[in-house]
């Protein structure tokens, strides 16, 4: 058996993040570098490999939470906050919306959803926005560079969005980041079909979102070109924001930020294959995708 101590993971835990390595991503390698060629997984693995990535889970709990998965969003009950995490899938796989928002049992999440079907319908819907711009950005970044760097850029934000909101007790802050996802997803849309990056720094409505909007619903006309617009009259000028407060209340800040997960997605539906939420607006259940009434 191989000697390791805690030690040992507190000094290669601050090796790998001077080196940038993710924090989910170190119990496994510490157990390859601690282990060397005893290193075995699967059955007839060596028990180590566990006891290792166990115990620096326990060292450093930010391992369980860190996982991005295929991609990181939130859904929102009310003014309450969940974060999502996207599995990674391989084939043909059911997902339930409880399941994506992390709940143990289908009875949890619809506890949560406050046994409201119009709650449980935008859940599902938040959901179906983020697989849709998981699965769209997978399938675009190998096209346009310029456009995938700014999509990645938007889903940045985005999961600011999701770590910081469900705790926040100021929200002013986020509205930063809300807005960003909006401007950051409108232009990678419009940088994919041929519009010059550097164009938007050199124009005077390199901010205006509401410009950005109508140039992508021109571009590529869409069903949720008049939500999309919706939202983007109701953001408030965050060039502003930086300095003063917006004044919005939580309720209003959440719906915002539904309202940009919803920008980001419909920017990828416009181009890639998958839509998930068209499915779900056209069954019976969810059904129509309400307004963003902000």
């Amino acid at each position: 058996m191989t000697a390791w101590t805690l030690d040992d993971l507190r000094r290669l835990d601050l090796k790998y993040a001077e080196e940038g390595v993710h924090v989910h991503q170190r119990p496994f390698r510490a157990a390859m570098e601690l282990l060397g060629s005893n290193f075995v997984m699967g059955v007839g693995g060596n028990p180590e490999v566990k006891r290792i990535m166990d115990t620096y889970a326990a060292m450093v709990p930010e391992v369980s939470t860190s996982w991005p998965g295929a991609g990181i969003g939130f859904a929102a009950s009310v003014d309450q906050v969940r974060k999502l995490t996207f599995p990674i899938v391989f084939g043909q796989v059911s997902l339930q919306p409880s399941q994506v928002a992390g709940f143990s049992s289908a009875e949890e999440w619809w506890n949560w959803c406050r046994q409201d079907r119009a709650i449980a319908g935008e859940v599902s819907l938040a959901v179906a926005d983020l697989h849709d711009l998981t699965s769209g950005l997978n399938e675009v970044e190998q096209g346009n560079p310029a456009a995938t760097t700014l999509w990645r850029m938007a889903r940045s934000n985005l999961e600011d969005v999701a770590n910081t909101l469900p705790t926040t007790f100021s929200h002013d802050s986020v509205i930063q980041p809300i807005c960003m996802v909006a401007e950051l997803s409108m232009k990678a849309a419009l940088v994919q079909d041929g519009v010059d990056p550097e164009s938007f720094r050199k124009g005077k409505d390199g901010h205006n979102l509401s410009s950005l909007a109508r140039r992508m619903a021109d571009a590529r006309p869409h069903r949720d070109d008049r939500r999309v617009e919706a939202v983007v009259g109701a953001l408030p000028p965050y060039v502003e924001s930086r300095y003063k407060p917006a004044g919005l209340k939580r309720l209003q800040v959440v719906k915002l930020a539904l309202g940009v997960q919803f920008i980001a997605a419909s920017s990828l539906r416009r181009i890639a294959s998958a839509d998930l939420a068209l499915q779900m607006e056209t069954d019976e259940w969810p059904g129509p995708r309400q307004p963003f009434l902000i």
